[in-house]
């Protein structure tokens, strides 16, 4: 009898422990493509669905790297996991070059937030406001209560592409503020599930709709600091103008760049950064340009008596945001005179657009309450 419950007590454990050993090595995600052999100009659309014993998990970042397998060159793509499926598709641009792609598939648990920690806390501090610019969206603000440790964080947020976030105290005094903010998109971070998907570029007047064959040994490489967004090599030159001309191109757009505007150089003169008060720093800057106190106790900058429009790395911005700048982390002011229509048709009190420092243009370790974000990617872009 006991040799009978024995084996039964085994029998019981290995079932138990196999099935959770096939659950932890089986995968969580799945893919499947429109089709497996594209030319230029097609659109690839592709589903990511978890795995039945894997439909708890609600929320995740999936990140796509697609690397051309000769070459190794790689693109990296975003992308949030709502109720367990992602669906986006990708435009093939011209540029693509024929031959086999690896498109893999990692999972990440974390979702996009905002994280962080007041590094020089006063001692009333127990809150933090912020505000998160993005073009073509609504302005973002909110309080985060701060932890013991002075640490806080944000409940989770579907936010896609790029943005600007800065961080202020509730009297909107931010300027000494040193903040260590966490993207956990840009990351390291514990990879959960991966899965690799292969596909063909082909040449636009081949007929065939036949995969190229796939290596079976290929294997992509997790550890290679994969958090780390690909960006082309960027060299700064010395002369000033030159510094200027090339932030201009890489961030000036649109109206903003089609028109004529006084430009004030923060990268290379410290002028702005010398200044006590960006309000201030404006009005004694800008002939014609005052301060006034609008009907909600708040300032505000008018032009020829009209209220003049302020972006922020071209990001419509109410006025009492600039109280929030660190001057020294100013790259550029783009100054346009009343009537010249830039992000508006109504310019009757001018406009007035400032750059921030970053990336390249930003000095490292420095301790700042602004930071420049990537989100997620769109589910419909083109890949090139």
């Amino acid at each position: 009898m006991n040799k009978i419950i024995f084996i039964l007590i085994t029998y019981i454990f290995l079932y138990s422990f196999t099935n959770q050993c096939v659950a932890q090595n089986s995968p969580k995600m799945i893919a499947t493509f429109n089709k497996n052999v594209f030319k230029n100009r097609d659109t690839l659309n592709f589903d990511i669905n978890l795995a039945d014993s894997f439909k708890s998990i609600k929320t995740a970042s999936v990140h796509l790297w697609i690397e051309e397998i000769t070459t190794s060159r790689k693109w990296h793509y975003k992308y949030p996991l709502l109720n367990g499926n992602l669906n986006a598709s990708l435009i093939i641009d011209s540029t693509l070059k024929p031959g086999n792609y690896a498109f893999n598939f990692l999972m990440q648990r974390n979702f996009f937030r905002i994280k962080g920690k007041l590094k020089n806390p006063e001692k009333k501090d127990n809150l933090i406001n912020y505000v998160l610019l993005s073009k073509d969206k609504e302005v973002v603000t909110g309080i985060l209560p701060l932890d013991f440790d002075k640490s806080f964080i944000s409940e989770y947020m579907l936010f896609q592409d790029s943005a600007h976030i800065l961080f202020s105290r509730p009297s909107h005094k931010g300027s000494n503020m040193q903040i260590e903010f966490i993207n956990d998109l840009d990351s390291s971070y514990t990879v959960v599930d991966s899965i690799t998907n292969f596909i063909s570029i082909i040449n636009e007047h081949d007929s065939s709709t036949i995969q190229n064959p796939t290596p079976s040994n290929y294997q992509f490489n997790k550890t290679d600091d994969l958090y780390k967004t690909i960006m082309p090599t960027v060299v700064v030159n010395s002369s000033s103008k030159k510094i200027i001309d090339d932030y201009q191109k890489d961030n000036v757009s649109g109206m903003f760049a089609g028109v004529d505007g006084t430009v004030i150089d923060g990268l290379i003169s410290d002028e702005i950064a010398k200044a006590n008060n960006l309000l201030n720093y404006l009005t004694f800057k800008v002939a014609g340009l005052s301060i006034k106190t609008s009907n909600e106790g708040t300032d505000e900058l008018v032009w020829r008596k009209r209220r003049t429009a302020i972006y922020i790395n071209e990001i419509r911005a109410e006025p009492e945001l600039l109280q929030d700048i660190i001057p020294a982390e100013i790259a550029m002011i783009k100054i346009y005179e009343p009537g010249i229509p830039v992000a508006s048709a109504n310019a009757e009190g001018g406009t007035i657009a400032i750059y921030m420092k970053h990336g390249i243009y930003l000095k490292k370790n420095k301790p700042t309450n602004n930071f420049y974000i990537f989100g997620y990617n769109g589910l419909n872009t083109i890949w090139k």
